[in-house]
């Protein structure tokens, strides 16, 4: 994957803005910049700046290190390229997004654009590699044309294509998959890390586990389910912790444990799989 590393624009940007930019300060001097690599990304975006304790904010941002979030994001790529044992495509963006965003992978005709906004996750110790990990598996997984023919989807489908005709189940085991896979990459860290909760909102999802058990197999039982339903769980992200431990699960189920095998299986005949699965059965998650 082709790399672009875009911090020395933020930087360059902060080091001169002692004060909030002004929105004409902003659009030329960073977002037109940032343009050529980041498209309209930036487009309308100044009254995200607004919300920010501007001080606190610029004096946590100067400190980031671009070539090392460049060698954390290059020994990422390495890692997950070696536990399915092919290369990736497509590019990653290491970019500043004033803590709006931390990570999305962008799927688009079969290949991924990956944006990675390190300045709102750089002081937190490991989440970003895991953050890394986890956006790289949708890369890996997303980009086999096997996952998608099982459900008579174009590999090559556009990214409105992509997110108007996703099947909830693949969206489970997408977002599963990737916590799964995050947690043998980037081992020993606290469990709900890889699943972008904290401490308190696990244990919520842990102590909601029958509600949201109901809620994910009644999407996954309409005849016309939405993944985006699953959004509206609390607490947020709710949905990636009942998914990471199903596809656990699952993994060793289907591939005896092996993620090669499982990277490019289609996740049509899972359902059933998935309707019978029970959070509160997954004893490890327990805190």
């Amino acid at each position: 994957m082709k790399i672009h590393n875009t911090l020395p624009i933020l930087l360059s940007c902060l080091a001169r803005w002692t004060k909030l930019p002004s929105e004409a300060q902003f659009m030329s001097e960073f977002a037109e910049p940032m343009s050529q690599v980041a498209g309209d990304f930036f487009d309308g975006f100044y009254e995200v700046l607004l919300d920010l304790d501007w001080d606190q904010y610029r004096s946590k941002a100067l400190l980031q290190d671009p070539k090392a979030e460049e060698s954390r994001v290059l020994d990422g790529l390495k890692k997950v390229e070696a536990i399915f044992g092919f290369q990736l495509q497509g590019e990653i963006l290491i970019m500043g997004a004033f803590e709006a965003m931390d990570g999305y992978a962008r799927f688009d005709r079969g290949t991924h654009r990956v944006y990675l906004g390190v300045d709102e996750s750089h002081h937190l110790g490991k989440y970003l590699d895991v953050l890394i990990a986890h956006e790289l598996t949708h890369v890996a997984r997303e980009s086999r044309p096997e996952v998608w023919e099982g459900f008579g989807l174009n590999p090559k489908m556009t990214n409105d294509e992509f997110t108007g005709n996703q099947p909830v189940i693949e969206h489970l085991v997408g977002e599963g998959f990737s916590c799964a896979i995050s947690e043998i990459l980037v081992p020993g860290e606290p469990p709900w890390t890889y699943a972008y909760q904290t401490k308190e909102s696990l244990a919520e999802v842990l102590r909601n586990s029958h509600k949201i058990d109901h809620a994910i197999k009644a999407e996954l039982s309409r005849t016309n389910g939405d993944y985006g339903r699953l959004y509206r769980l609390q607490p947020v992200f709710a949905h990636y912790v009942w998914a990471w431990q199903w596809v656990k699960k699952l993994i060793e189920e289907q591939a005896g444990g092996d993620p090669r095998r499982f990277v490019s299986k289609c996740s049509k005949d899972w359902v059933e799989s998935a309707l019978q699965f029970e959070l509160n059965q997954s004893f490890e998650l327990r805190i």
